[in-house]
């Protein structure tokens, strides 16, 4: 597109060997002869390149390139004062009334011609940059969609997980509560308890590594394999025989063999499995690499710590998995929780540690479950200052009803 150039001179000679100069290189040249004139041609906007001169009646030429400066073009218009005078106290003048360049009369060929060129470099670039900031603001606008799109997919998606979570459970023999907060909009943390067969209470917790979607699909996948005890269902009617110790590590036992990855040896998961047999509260548990559950007996108001790690699944084909079993007496509480509650750090960077977590157990033993799960979240807010956790915070709390 052809630069279009406004010469502004009241001396009609000046005016007049300028304009046919421009010309020549092929300017499109508009022409003014004072300042107000020029003034009037400017805000049709589409000139882009003013030569001025200095001294002019109405309107001079530093005063005109105020008013451009101050008002608000579309495009960027570049400035070239003329003058006679040639002293720095001018050039600074100029220069401080928005001039881009400045020219001392008379007016050399070449020299209008380079600076020219140097000003429709400028607007070049300058249209250039325009260009590429309304692409910019057209992918940041894409991206904005995009995010909002995933958002909201994340924000369904995590409505479905917590719609899988199970309701707090109250039976004659046993009480159940939990404490759930996701690092993020999904969770890699999963828990789950079922009844089977009227006196036994299947139980398990699982946190998949990582965090965001990769973890929260797996766990998606645990829990749709796990739901009411679909694989210890399966696996007790392939194993028959077999004593109900021995239950849970038949459990971790296959997912360890089924869900071996070859794709991302970082894919694994740590996970709790147990039963509870309601009449007698003689538990069974196996531990995958998760954190030893807690043992809180009511009686001596003493807690301590119960089974030992064992291998994450899908770590190792061919880890092998035990069963801790001990019995609960009436109104003895056993608590499940992911990592994420002992390794909640403060800002000073120290972890809420197992230790602390075992403290708080005991000093909550009069108060009822529910608020026992409330206090531990309240706990973990205070000593991290925010409710902003970098991993899934997950409390299961079990109790023999006295």
């Amino acid at each position: 597109m052809t630069l279009r150039i406004l010469v502004v001179d009241d001396d009609p000679n000046v005016l007049r060997i300028i304009a046919a100069l421009l010309r020549q290189w092929r300017y499109e040249v508009t022409v003014a002869h004072d300042g107000l004139e020029a003034w009037d041609i400017l805000r049709q906007g589409q000139i882009r390149l003013v030569i001025s001169d200095w001294m002019m009646p109405g309107l001079t030429g530093p005063e005109l390139c105020r008013r451009v400066r101050a008002a608000e073009f579309a495009n960027y218009i570049y400035l070239i004062l003329l003058t006679g005078r040639n002293d720095r106290t001018s050039l600074v003048q100029g220069m401080d009334a928005g001039a881009d360049d400045f020219m001392v009369k008379p007016v050399y060929r070449e020299e209008l011609r380079v600076r020219v060129r140097a000003g429709e470099r400028i607007l070049r670039l300058e249209a250039e940059l325009e260009e590429r900031n309304h692409r910019l603001d057209q992918a940041n606008r894409t991206l904005s969609e995009a995010y909002s799109t995933i958002r909201h997919d994340l924000e369904s998606a995590a409505g479905m997980q917590q719609a899988l979570l199970p309701p707090p459970l109250r039976l004659p023999e046993v009480t159940v509560e939990w404490l759930f907060q996701p690092c993020s909009f999904v969770a890699g943390d999963m828990f789950d308890y079922f009844t089977l067969g009227g006196r036994q209470l299947s139980f398990y917790q699982l946190d998949v590594a990582g965090h965001g979607v990769p973890a929260a699909l797996l766990s998606f996948t645990l829990s749709r394999l796990l739901s009411q005890g679909a694989e210890e269902k399966r696996l007790r009617r392939q194993e028959t025989g077999q004593n109900e110790a021995s239950i849970p590590q038949l459990v971790v036992g296959e997912l360890n063999r089924r869900f071996q990855s070859g794709i991302d040896p970082l894919l694994y998961f740590t996970m709790i499995y147990g039963n509870l047999d309601l009449p007698s509260g003689q538990v069974n548990l196996t531990l995958a690499g998760h954190p030893r559950p807690i043992w809180l007996r009511r009686a001596s108001r003493r807690a301590e710590w119960v089974g030992s790690g064992g291998f994450p699944v899908g770590m190792l084909p061919e880890a092998e998995y035990e069963t801790t079993s001990f019995g609960l007496a009436r109104g003895d509480r056993l608590f499940l929780y992911s990592d994420g509650v002992t390794e909640c750090a403060n800002p000073a960077g120290e972890f809420f540690s197992g230790p602390r977590l075992l403290r708080l157990v005991e000093d909550t033993t009069e108060l009822s479950a529910t608020t026992v799960a409330e206090r531990i979240g309240q706990a973990l807010r205070e000593w991290k200052g925010d409710n902003q956790h970098r991993d899934d915070i997950t409390v299961l709390v079990l109790e023999r009803e006295p």
